[in-house]
């Protein structure tokens, strides 16, 4: 058997109680890094052989788990942090198990992209996730277009000291649309900021830890009825906005009339 196991993302309270058997079971945990799967294991007290399995060798190992699975062994495959196979090693071993149908089962368990959609209280009835921008060239400028014509949510990872080049790559092609940029999930210092695009250079945003851009859809593509304003409005005051200046930031952010968004704030309990 083989088994895809989500890990932790940051706090290490959140691996379940299924990933933790199945580590306990296995014979061979292939890791991206083993120093990093070394400290899960350790403040669980799980003492297994690690392998490196990260993108550079994902070809090489697949065939030396494949052969190990073929013999009966019980191997778990994880990354660093989140579902493997998702912006890590790990969907081509899945393909060729399937090619050669050898058993195998997924663990769900934490995603960071995921955990920062709902987090960042944006848009997320359609969306679309692209893992990391390519750092230059042809294939960045594809995926910026790609973001440009995209009109549902997008999110992205992004590394700290390359925040201020993707975000000026964003304020040229969408500079009003709005950003969420959620770092450090689940952790001490976790946060997230939102603003519009154009307001990057207003922000005072922290460049340490991981990060996760979420961009919200289209406003164009929004219905601007009295329920999406007060849903808006009750988000603001949610993330600690008195009332008026709740009213002011929707009123802003999807150029509505004042009045309109008032009246329909006075119901609102703050």
């Amino acid at each position: 058997m083989i088994y895809i196991i989500a890990t932790p993302i940051g706090n290490l309270k959140d691996i379940t109680i299924r990933a933790l058997e199945a580590l306990n079971e296995s014979e061979l945990i292939y890791c991206e890094d083993t120093r990093n799967t070394s400290v899960l294991l350790n403040h669980y007290e799980i003492k297994k052989k690690l392998v490196s399995f990260h993108e550079h060798n994902e070809l090489k190992r697949s065939e030396e788990i494949i052969a190990y699975a073929k013999e009966g062994k019980v191997i778990s495959i994880v990354s660093d942090a989140g579902m493997p196979g998702i912006s890590d090693p790990g969907s081509k071993l899945i393909g060729e198990l399937i090619r050669q149908e050898i058993e195998y089962t997924v663990l769900p368990g934490p995603s960071a992209f995921t955990t920062a959609l709902v987090y960042s209280g944006l848009n997320n009835d359609v969306f679309k996730f692209i893992g990391f921008l390519p750092v230059k060239g042809k294939a960045r400028k594809e995926k910026l277009e790609m973001i440009k014509n995209e009109k549902d949510t997008v999110m992205l990872y992004e590394a700290p000291h390359k925040l201020d080049k993707t975000m000026a790559d964003l304020v040229e092609i969408i500079p009003n649309r709005r950003i969420s940029v959620v770092r450090e999930l689940t952790k001490i210092y976790e946060s997230q900021t939102t603003f519009l695009i154009k307001d990057y250079e207003n922000q005072d945003i922290v460049k340490k830890g991981e990060m996760v851009l979420v961009i919200d859809k289209d406003e164009e593509t929004i219905e601007i009825n009295d329920e999406f304003i007060i849903e808006k409005l009750e988000e603001a005051i949610g993330r600690g906005l008195r009332k008026k200046e709740a009213v002011s930031e929707v009123v802003d952010t999807y150029g509505l009339n004042k009045n309109r968004v008032y009246k329909l704030s006075i119901d609102i309990e703050a």
